[in-house]
């Protein structure tokens, strides 16, 4: 995946700027061209109407509105949606309230480059299944 252009956007809705950062960097490292930043989950819905995004890439706390909340919205809008929570919270009911609202994986912060590069090596396969579909 390293050095190879993926097709494929990518949306951060993170109220941490390091984070963003960190995130938006390792994916266009691993072949995303189109990553979009959001600041929080009332932004990043705005940001996702606007860009339709193929992965996003979620915060579990954030001000404003919640990452529970802005996934619920998420799936509303487009249920084929890739999300990927990323939290710190280990709390298991947590994480089956994010389950069962749609999210499609887990980043554990902090996180190794190494899991967010399995998880982008999951994604990629589906997204390529879907864009021989269309």
């Amino acid at each position: 995946m390293e050095g190879s252009t993926l097709p494929y956007s990518a949306l951060i809705i993170d109220d941490s700027a390091h984070m963003r950062i960190l995130l938006s960097k390792l994916l266009q490292r691993n072949g995303f061209t189109n990553v979009d930043l959001a600041v929080n989950g009332a932004d990043g819905l705005h940001h996702f109407k606007a860009l339709n995004p193929d992965v996003v890439f979620l915060d579990a706390i954030m001000p404003e509105m919640d990452g529970l909340t802005a996934l619920q919205e998420i799936k509303k809008l487009e249920a084929q949606t890739i999300v990927v929570m990323t939290t710190s919270l280990s709390e298991k009911e947590k994480v089956l309230k994010f389950k069962e609202a749609g999210a499609d994986y887990y980043l554990l912060k902090p996180f190794e480059d190494k899991k967010l590069v399995d998880i982008l090596q999951k994604i990629v396969p589906i997204l390529d299944q879907r864009a021989k579909k269309v």
